[in-house]
């Protein structure tokens, strides 16, 4: 299984991909070119959007670059999908033209290799394009080196996206992570009842202004800086979801929590004027047993974009009720 934070259905060229050579990708597909004698070799991707071309060998058409997008629905690549582990050695002379794109035009047969990603589910395939036999006589065998190269990297890939989904600090902010908010909130706050600290939970959310993520991102770094300058050393805080920031804060009386929240609204507003929070707050007294996990729970509910969706699962589940209900009974 892949980590939660590999999203198949996004490219590579889009995602965070530093811990993946893509020079020596580009370099095997110039290997290939010369090996086979064709006039392009390339790596695609099977993506949310259609197929796309991560890398490829120089070209002397301007076809089959890098982010060069073939629509979803395009009969070879569907072909390809489903192709067996030993490869494919398809006469494109014997295609119909309209199942080819026109950047095939030119192109008498293609040999390909699929490539999986470490769960077994399909990534792609090496492609070789050849416009001087109808047939590339040589088989799809010299490409498994190549097959296995790039296997053995998305598995690297997918070690690291698991191992950072694993740490307790957030890439973007530098603050915890919702995992180790997790791991230290239990001890801070166990340590705080034994000395007989007042604890409070406050949950923080960006309100949606833009769908953009580089200035959600942004936007998230500039409210997890003020939220890190607002709170004291034995207080922790977290980036616990993609617009939401979690605090386990020690004060002297519920009154306190009102006042942290308005600073923090107030440092937000003065900084970027465009910007709105919503936040809720629970207070717990020292002698209060309750875990960590429920307190959570009972603060983030408090959200009012955690109220409609609780609102809309009791309206899905009425609604639900009486189908059953209208339902004759057999």
């Amino acid at each position: 299984m892949l980590p939660q934070n590999i999203d198949t259905k996004i490219s590579l060229l889009e995602s965070d991909n530093t811990q993946l050579n893509i020079v020596r990708w580009m370099h095997q597909c110039e290997l290939m070119k010369r090996y086979y004698d064709s006039d392009v070799v390339f790596v695609i991707q099977e993506t949310g959007q259609g197929f796309e071309i991560i890398v490829s060998s120089i070209s002397q058409t301007r076809c089959f670059t890098t982010g060069t997008l073939f629509i979803k629905e395009t009969p070879i690549f569907q072909r390809l999908v489903h192709c067996p582990p030993q490869g494919l050695n398809i006469d494109l002379t014997s295609q119909k033209s309209q199942d080819l794109p026109k950047d095939f035009n030119e192109a008498n047969s293609m040999l390909t290799r699929p490539i999986l990603w470490p769960d077994g589910t399909h990534f792609g395939c090496i492609c070789v394009l050849n416009s001087k036999s109808s047939k590339i006589e040589a088989n799809a065998f010299m490409l498994e080196p190549f097959q296995v190269l790039l296997q053995q990297e998305l598995s690297l890939y997918s070690q690291t996206q698991r191992i950072e989904s694993l740490s307790m600090r957030d890439k973007d902010t530098g603050m915890l992570n919702e995992y180790g908010f997790t791991m230290m909130a239990p001890r801070q706050l166990s340590l705080g009842r034994r000395f007989g600290a007042h604890a409070g939970i406050i949950f923080i959310e960006l309100l949606p202004e833009s769908t953009n993520q580089e200035l959600v991102e942004k936007h998230n770094r500039l409210l997890g800086n003020i939220i890190q300058d607002t709170i004291r050393t034995a207080d922790i805080a977290a980036h616990y979801g993609e617009r939401q920031f979690t605090v386990l804060v020690f004060v002297d009386s519920e009154r306190d929590l009102q006042h942290i929240t308005q600073r923090i609204e107030k440092l937000l507003h003065r900084q970027n004027g465009h910007l709105k929070i919503d936040f809720s707050c629970s207070y717990f007294s020292p002698e209060s047993s309750m875990k960590l996990s429920p307190m959570l729970e009972k603060t983030k509910n408090g959200l009012r974009s955690e109220q409609k969706k609780l609102d809309k699962q009791v309206q899905e589940k009425e609604i639900e009720n009486k189908i059953e209900a209208s339902s004759p009974l057999i």
